[in-house]
């Protein structure tokens, strides 16, 4: 009963915070979706088409990331205005069933995004489905990171500020829109722990973007999945799940 009540859970949560807002604030999907298409413009402009496929999957990784990281401002409005956390706290669900239902939500409302990308890989030949399973590693990381912070604004005010910071440093900097190997090497040892770095080397390589040693791949994966399993612990143990 106890399994069966979480899914109830789960589901009802994802029609609530995700189905919901693609059909009440589609705008906010095209948002989303402006600034990697608008930089996927000026890459095939600069580059004359060369650096195209890296401007695909950097897209995608930026919706992915940009979503779970900006997310940190709606995580704190559920919180801190409509007080949905303190309703949870009183009922039956656990701290781990809100995250996970965040998490899916998440995945939901990004499904526009991705399959706006998926579409263009399929058309540009970049496509790999192992790309996909790197996107909800990916998500789940920075939604587990987005959520972790919330629970520590203390103020509304501070929440939009810190969720774009977060997206606009984590999908911007790295080499998500370029090969990793034109970074200094001290500026890649110092990027390459960040979710979207590993997340893009993957990528870039399984689409064969770039091609890069046996190790540094194995690396790459064992590094994502032991970043997104610490994240999601932690989110789950150390978030401030009560007020009091």
């Amino acid at each position: 009963m106890r399994a069966l009540r979480k899914i109830d859970f789960l589901l009802a949560f994802i029609r609530f915070y995700g189905i919901s807002s693609i059909r009440r604030g589609f705008i906010y999907v095209l948002t989303y979706m402006a600034i990697p298409l608008a930089e996927l413009f000026l890459i095939y402009m600069i580059s004359h088409g060369t650096f195209l496929g890296f401007g695909i999957v950097g897209g995608l990784i930026t919706v992915i990331a940009s979503n779970g990281l900006s997310s940190t401002a709606d995580f704190a409005y559920l919180r801190l205005e409509i007080k949905l956390q303190d309703l949870l706290v009183a009922s039956e669900v656990s701290p781990n069933d809100y995250i996970l239902g965040l998490m899916l939500s998440n995945l939901v409302y990004s499904l526009p995004g991705v399959i706006v990308y998926v579409i263009l890989s399929l058309l540009f030949k970049v496509f790999n489905p192992l790309v996909l399973v790197v996107m909800i590693l990916l998500l789940f990381n920075t939604s587990a990171i987005g959520f972790f912070i919330s629970t520590l604004i203390p103020h509304m005010r501070y929440s939009w500020g810190i969720g774009g910071l977060l997206s606009t440093f984590l999908s911007i900097i790295p080499p998500i829109f370029y090969p990793y190997y034109l970074l200094p090497k001290i500026a890649f040892y110092i990027l390459y722990l960040l979710p979207t770095t590993l997340s893009a080397i993957i990528a870039q390589e399984s689409v064969g973007l770039v091609s890069i040693n046996n190790d540094l791949l194995v690396f790459s994966w064992i590094l994502l999945i032991l970043e997104t399993v610490a994240f999601y612990y932690v989110s789950l143990r150390f978030s401030r799940w009560r007020s009091v």
